[in-house]
């Protein structure tokens, strides 16, 4: 089996209908595939359908933005039910800051003379969510930067034109919409927070506390090293362990679906709660 448990379509920030992220991982012999959009579950029932014709197990899943300490956190909810009241209270909660937070970076744009409703309009889907990566492509397409890393630089990044800080729901409101609605809660990609060994054990004791149980070991980006410190971390502290591309988009070579290094044997995978 394979299992590819964080991936995006174009109802968040990905490139791919939830269709073609389904044949894409039949292409690369995925037998368990997780769309995991960040805070919106509507691409659900067509990646359910499409993974039934294609004999492949499709787990309903979900990535919510979340605030610990005042740090932006990511939370996978894998093999949640997706019309759950507290996931659909979550995901309206979630896209409301972000249409919020969407116009107030319109409108500091506009401030800066860049105008780029209509670009990004066209990049989100109809049910969609826009994201920063949406107004970064935009920025590519009016030629106003040459790739994503250039936006990030120049724009949308505190003190730059298009910077709107967020505030998020805190962890344990994140926790309780996964775990009323069945799910296991995930800490997403835990190295790219930066944190030390300390603050991140800091951070698996008030996980562990508000019922987030697992951590996502290995990604195509984790280091060989930091996947087997956060190995030990698992099995230190009776923790379930997660894997994921993190897929966006064919044209990231840095993160091809199904290319996650696959968790070590003494690790408790985190489809053994499904």
């Amino acid at each position: 089996m394979k299992y590819d448990l964080h991936a995006h379509s174009y109802y968040s920030d990905g490139d791919l209908s939830p269709q073609e992220l389904v044949a894409l991982a039949v292409e690369k012999e995925i037998t368990h595939l997780a769309l995991t959009d960040h805070d919106t579950v509507v691409g659900i029932d067509q990646a359910t359908a499409a993974s039934n014709e294609a004999g492949i197990e499709l787990i309903p899943g979900v990535e919510f933005s979340c605030s610990w300490r005042g740090q932006l956190l990511h939370v996978l909810g894998l093999n949640i039910e997706a019309q759950h009241d507290a996931i659909k209270q979550g995901e309206q909660t979630n896209k409301q800051l972000r249409l919020k937070r969407a116009e107030a970076m319109h409108e500091d744009f506009i401030k800066h003379g860049i105008d780029l409703r209509d670009e990004v309009a066209a990049l989100v889907s109809s049910q969609g969510v826009p994201t920063r990566p949406h107004f970064a492509q935009a920025l590519i397409n009016k030629e106003l930067v040459k790739n994503k890393n250039q936006a990030f630089k120049r724009y949308l990044v505190r003190g730059k034109p298009g910077f709107i800080p967020m505030e998020w729901p805190e962890l344990d409101t994140i926790a309780q919409w996964i775990t009323a609605s069945g799910g296991v809660a995930v800490l997403a990609h835990p190295m790219r927070y930066k944190f030390t060994r300390t603050k991140l054990i800091r951070l698996i004791h008030d996980m562990q506390d508000c019922g987030i149980n697992a951590l996502e070991v290995t990604t195509p980006v984790t280091l060989p090293q930091q996947s087997k410190m956060l190995a030990e971390l698992c099995i230190e502290f009776d923790l379930l362990a997660s894997t994921g591309s993190d897929f966006h988009s064919p044209a990231q070579p840095w993160a091809k679906l199904g290319s996650a290094t696959p968790l070590a044997a003494e690790l408790q995978p985190v489809w053994s709660a499904f």
